[in-house]
């Protein structure tokens, strides 16, 4: 049974707004903001995101490791142009070992990479660098969490694993009036459902404690405009869109650090103020450096 982690919030007027006022302009910026509306799923593999009249938080499983080892094929792009990223280095890890990857390829001039998973592996990640390139086309070091696999099949694929270059991780903070900081770290993601649907009205913080919401000290969340890949301004997103998609720059350098999602799963729990924990996953906050995940409702 997923952990019924809970936080109550008296919603007042004065300090929140109503369902049809944005939050003031110096609303808190750690992305623990109450959102106005209850979580919402969409799909977007359509041309117009379509809201689903549900939202599936139930059916989840917990990860079964792999039975064989899995030759993996997949590409890397880059997470603003979608281009590939030729010459990338991507190592494997279990969990958030990135300093013992199991396996280390480089890209061909397509982006494209074939990997060994071995068998036993739950959730893994992947580190990509390009520590070769030129200035024009250098990432900054991008750790992808949380991810999975099919545990009994030996040929597998993904679509795609995507880097954040350094000039996005300048350009994107500055769309929203903002440097980040030399030396902190980035966390980046999108929330989906149990049918892998992104979900819209959740607020994402990165707390230096589990279950419970203790937003880190100069962390910064916000959230992204729909169909356009690029983040706004709390004051046109106060929580994430039918995207999914957040990012939380400004983060200090952690050892351990957990990246939660909360927001209202029904009418109920919005009318009674109680946000609960949706999601949570643990990563290391290392400097410049992006930490991105796959999110999903913890598993029953």
């Amino acid at each position: 049974m997923r952990a019924n982690y809970v936080i109550a919030f008296t919603l007042c007027a004065a300090a929140c707004g109503s369902s049809s006022k944005p939050p003031m302009p110096d609303a808190p910026k750690n992305g623990f903001m109450p959102p106005d509306g209850v979580l919402t799923a969409y799909d977007n593999t359509t041309s117009t995101p379509m809201m689903l009249p549900t939202a599936d938080f139930t059916s989840c499983t917990a990860v079964t490791p792999t039975t064989v080892a899995v030759t993996l094929t997949t590409v890397v792009k880059d997470f603003q142009s979608h281009d590939p990223v030729p010459a990338a280095v991507v190592a494997a890890f279990d969990g958030v070992s990135y300093g013992s990857p199991f396996a280390t390829t480089t890209a061909d001039e397509n982006g494209n990479i074939t990997m060994t998973v071995p068998s036993g592996t739950g959730l893994f990640g992947f580190e990509m660098t390009t520590p070769n390139a030129d200035a024009n086309s250098q990432t900054l070091p991008t750790l992808l969490l949380n991810q999975t696999l099919d545990p009994n099949m030996a040929t597998q694929s993904l679509s795609k694993i995507q880097s954040v270059s350094e000039a996005t991780a300048l350009t994107l903070p500055a769309l929203i009036g903002e440097t980040r900081q030399n030396g902190t770290g980035v966390v980046a993601g999108a929330l989906r459902d149990c049918q892998h649907h992104e979900l819209a009205n959740f607020t994402a913080t990165v707390s230096s404690t589990q279950g419970t919401a203790t937003p880190i000290p100069g962390a910064e969340s916000y959230y992204f405009q729909p169909g356009t890949d690029l983040p706004v301004r709390g004051t046109q997103e106060p929580s994430s869109s039918s995207d999914g998609l957040f990012m939380v720059i400004q983060l200090p350098v952690a050892q351990t650090a957990y990246v939660q999602t909360w927001g209202f799963e029904t009418q109920a729990d919005l009318t009674a103020g109680t946000m609960k924990l949706i999601s949570e996953l643990q990563v290391p906050v290392l400097a410049d450096t992006v930490i991105t995940g796959d999110y999903l409702p913890q598993a029953n």
